[in-house]
């Protein structure tokens, strides 16, 4: 009998310790755990052994009183992960109500506090070890641990909240183009101590609005902005623009007749808001000067924007790089049968899907990415500086070849590079594998756009921080005796944020974004020797694409063409850690690198005055990173 008690106790003590573990991650949604009369909560929660569950149920703790709600899941259906019970406010209200022995009232806030809820499942304990023989219980260690408890719970703390807020203690509304920023200071506690906790504001605006057809109408806007959870009791920021037809009209003249009433109501965590407690204040929308505008109006000269196909692209027949493949057309396609049919088959076809690049900028950024290849062939056999330097190309990489009895992948790498047809020369490198590299590379980078004109545009928009600018690389290589040559393309990304100019200077509350994507094509020149650093240099022509979005939308883009240079120094890791690097080649990798170079560049479409220069700004322009060789 006493080994029974003992036993009873042991089952007892260990279910306690091990409840937890038959149900899991209980959360609310809305995870605040506010609700009112006419709202709901869902309780999530996991069972790591939904086999062994019953059935499931929430119970309420009211002025010490256990109230359990007639709601149940029941033995089938349940999971390992999200399972649900919901709970509406009017049944909270009904226990409460109950036990207080409340009257029936409009007023539920009688009802208002802090209500601890258990999720509970019942369990099924049938697999329990209950036998009677003392031996065989004395034998068995694990029955205690291996007991499954009756039932297992876990508590939230659920705010029944049913009184509606303060009106908002103070607003600030900031007047942007067609647009304002209205800045919001939630209403106080009914103590004053703190700020109360709100969940979303209700915005209207009334005043003369532009409609589709250019006419002008007097009437009510309504906005509903929702607030992050890191935000409920601090100052909130939301932007409203025009909807329904209607446009915001700017007032620079700052005609009373011109200004926007805003008035804003506060909704707080568990859905309750009065109209009548509002906050208001005139305002108008002014106009503001983005990264494009506000570069425009102090006479920068860029055109913007992306033949057919290439002048839809581009955005101008007269665009310098529509020129270059006009003439490719007309002083090499046009010599070659090929080419001639080539050129029949784009202006018969051609002009169909220009008509869709044309209207759409997204496509036209894409279209001038894809010609970008095409571009550079035509320059390489248009241009003097383009002749010279694949010249050069063949004459260095014939040489090396030639000294070591080996020919080079050359009819490879100059169709892809130079869209020439080269079938005389054919491929093999040392050794039968493909060779090539990739690398991380990073900077500090700011472009130089003001250097063109009288004003400092950019700089008035963006600041003057420079931002970082990562790219990725990867290229073929030509591994010879002496000199690895290098055939590689890069792409990197980065973006200046600031906040658009009103016309008097000031900076608004508007915000503007330019962005830029880097592309580079280079021939990249090394030393091959058994010593941990290698000098190398390299160069090639750049192609940054760049967008400028307004208020969420493109306004502007575009792209500018360039040249770079870099003398750097290549740092072996293999001779760091032999062990990793022999893992390293055993997975392709035969030499991991740190790099740092010093870089030469020229970004303004070939010193053409009509354009960017996005040249670096920075004067010690090093670039670092890490090259992984295979």
């Amino acid at each position: 009998m006493t080994k029974k008690i003992t036993f009873f106790l042991l089952t007892l003590c260990c279910s306690m310790l091990f409840a937890d573990s038959y149900i899991t991650n209980v959360e609310t949604e809305p995870g605040h755990s506010n609700m009112n009369f006419e709202g709901s909560l869902k309780f999530y929660y996991d069972l790591p052994k939904p086999n062994l569950v019953k059935k499931a149920y929430l119970q309420a703790e009211i002025d010490g009183e256990t109230k359990t709600f007639d709601f149940t899941s029941t033995d089938s259906g349940f999971l390992s992960i999200d399972n649900s019970l919901s709970l509406s406010g009017e049944e909270l209200y009904n226990a409460i109500k109950n036990v207080r022995s409340l009257e029936d009232s409009d007023d539920k806030s009688v009802a208002d506090g802090t209500y601890s809820i258990r999720v509970r499942i019942e369990l099924d304990t049938s697999s329990n070890k209950n036998d009677d023989d003392d031996e065989e219980n004395d034998d068995d260690d694990d029955d205690s641990t291996s007991s499954v408890p009756e039932y297992a719970e876990k508590t939230i703390k659920v705010v029944f909240d049913n009184k509606p807020p303060k009106a908002p203690s103070a607003i600030e509304v900031e007047g942007g183009n067609k647009q304002m920023l209205i800045r919001v200071t939630p209403p106080s506690t009914e103590d004053g101590s703190s700020k109360e906790k709100i969940g979303a504001y209700h915005a209207k605006v009334t005043g003369i609005f532009k409609s589709g057809d250019d006419t002008e109408t007097q009437t009510t806007l309504e906005y509903d902005s929702t607030v992050d959870s890191s935000s409920y009791n601090q100052i909130w920021e939301f932007t409203v623009k025009g909807k329904n037809g209607y446009e915001f009209i700017n007032n620079d003249e700052g005609s009373s007749s011109r200004a926007y009433t805003v008035e804003v109501t506060a909704e707080d965590l568990a859905g309750n808001s009065d109209d009548t407690a509002s906050i208001s204040v005139d305002a108008s929308a002014v106009t503001t000067y983005g990264f494009w505008s506000n570069y425009k109006s102090q006479g920068g000269k860029d055109d913007g924007g992306f033949c057919f196909v290439a002048t839809a692209g581009f955005g101008s027949y007269f665009h310098p790089s529509v020129a270059l493949l006009r003439q490719f057309r007309d002083s090499v396609l046009a010599n070659f049968s090929l080419g001639r049919k080539f050129i029949a088959a784009y202006y018969k076809y051609g002009s169909y899907p220009a008509e869709t690049i044309k209207s759409s900028p997204i496509l036209r950024a894409a279209s001038r990415t894809m010609l970008m290849p095409f571009v550079v062939t035509a320059w390489f056999f248009t241009t003097v500086l383009g002749r010279i330097l694949m010249i050069s190309w063949l004459v260095l990489v014939a040489f090396f070849t030639v000294k070591s009895g080996r020919k080079a992948l050359l009819a490879l790498f100059f169709v892809l590079l130079l869209a020439v047809p080269f079938q005389d020369l054919s491929a093999k490198t040392r050794g039968n594998a493909i060779h090539g590299e990739a690398s991380f590379t990073n900077l500090l980078y700011y472009p130089q756009i003001d250097s063109e004109i009288n004003g400092t545009p950019f700089k008035d928009v963006a600041g003057s921080q420079l931002r970082w600018l990562p790219s990725f690389t990867f290229g073929l290589a030509i591994p010879t005796e002496y000199i690895r040559i290098t055939f590689i393309g890069g792409i990197g990304y980065t973006r200046f944020k600031g906040r658009a100019m009103r016309s008097d200077g000031t900076k608004s509350s508007d915000r503007t974004t330019m962005h830029f994507l880097p592309l580079k094509a280079e021939l990249k020149l090394r030393p091959v020797y058994d010593f941990p650093l290698y000098p190398y240099i390299a160069g090639g022509i750049d192609y940054y694409p760049w967008w400028v979005r307004d208020g969420g939308h493109t306004t502007e883009n575009g792209g500018t063409f360039g040249l770079h240079g870099t003398v750097g120094l290549m740092l072996s890791l293999n001779w760091m850690d032999s062990s990793s690097s022999k893992k390293m080649k055993e997975n392709g990798v035969v030499n991991t690198c740190l790099f740092v170079g010093y870089k030469f560049e020229k970004i303004n479409d070939f010193w053409r005055d009509k354009s960017f220069d996005l040249s670096n700004k920075m004067k010690n322009n090093f670039e670092f990173g890490l090259v992984f060789e295979f």
